[in-house]
């Protein structure tokens, strides 16, 4: 044995270029896959060290665990920011048609999209839907998409982003039904509230049935309620049109066991669909007035939803 020289133990190690940097030697490996690694690329795991493309294979492995409605929890409220941006973004058309933002009527967007029975009647049933997405004013904008943030990104989280959505359009649609059941024939209607309080009937709802404390937003809703019939210009029929749905379907969402769940809300989806059109159609037959298009006189008394 000559003094002064390193004993060697086993074979000598193995230098390799990096799998991630062909230009760095190096004499390690991941544990996972075996590939050879330059300790920039390493990253300790439970066992031993995995190089960068492990790491990102076992996250994206990794699933989000799901919640009560059968969506995964963690998700972030993009479908809630989308629909305020939706909103804003006509109002915002509507207003340089009509160049003003209190006085509306002058726009083509608007008139074309607003919700009346005797036009729906006539065949213009996209109304159905685009009244939800017209607002009167930038006051009555701004409340609306506030109300919506606040109510929409829990109701979101918990339900997950294509059943919120499912929730928010079918409240839309519920509080449209309503205008055309019972409010005149020849009343405008526009305002996303008919949905945003399907939004708050189905937070009532959530709140039951994770055993919640409900006051304080039970009398959020009560006073809501109170104002939609005492003040005028206020469409009390959309808002409980989409109060009820919103609260139907949000129920069907949160409540049925997990062998039935996605039966139980597909289903119900589907029934709210179909009950809504066939109510819609029933009533497009009792209208007796017909016409094509509204005038400016009709058009100043639109009723805000």
């Amino acid at each position: 044995m000559q003094y002064g020289q390193p004993i060697q133990y086993g074979p000598p190690a193995v230098v390799e270029a990096c799998a991630f940097h062909r230009d760095r030697q190096t004499a390690l490996h991941c544990t996972r896959c075996g590939r050879p690694a330059c300790p920039e690329c390493l990253t300790q795991a439970s066992v031993g060290f995995q190089c960068r493309a492990c790491v990102a294979e076992g996250r994206a492995a990794q699933r989000a665990p799901l919640g009560v409605t059968g969506a995964r929890i963690g998700q972030q409220p993009i479908v809630t920011f989308t629909l305020i941006g939706i909103n804003v973004l006509v109002f915002l058309i509507t207003a340089v048609q009509a160049r003003s933002g209190t006085d509306l009527t002058p726009s083509a967007v608007y008139r074309d999209g607003l919700l009346a029975p005797t036009l729906v009647a006539s065949g213009q049933f996209w109304r159905l839907l685009t009244g939800g997405f017209l607002h009167a004013s930038v006051v009555h904008i701004a409340l609306n998409m506030l109300s919506l943030y606040f109510l929409g990104l829990p109701m979101e989280r918990i339900l997950g982003r294509a059943r919120f959505l499912v929730v928010y359009l079918l409240a839309l649609l519920g509080g449209s039904a309503a205008v055309m059941l019972f409010a005149g024939e020849l009343t405008p209607t526009i305002g996303a509230s008919g949905a945003i309080f399907g939004l708050m009937g189905g937070l009532v709802v959530v709140f039951k049935r994770f055993r919640y404390d409900m006051k304080q937003l039970l009398f959020v809703l009560a006073i809501n309620l109170y104002l939609s019939f005492q003040l005028s210009g206020i469409s009390w029929q959309g808002h409980l049109g989409g109060l009820v749905v919103g609260a139907a379907i949000t129920a069907a969402m949160v409540y049925p066991a997990q062998a039935i769940r996605r039966r139980v809300q597909i289903g119900a989806a589907v029934g709210l669909l179909v009950l809504i059109v066939v109510v819609i159609l029933l009533r497009d037959t009792q209208i007796a007035v017909r016409c094509t298009e509204l005038t400016q006189t009709d058009f100043l008394g639109c009723s805000g939803g």
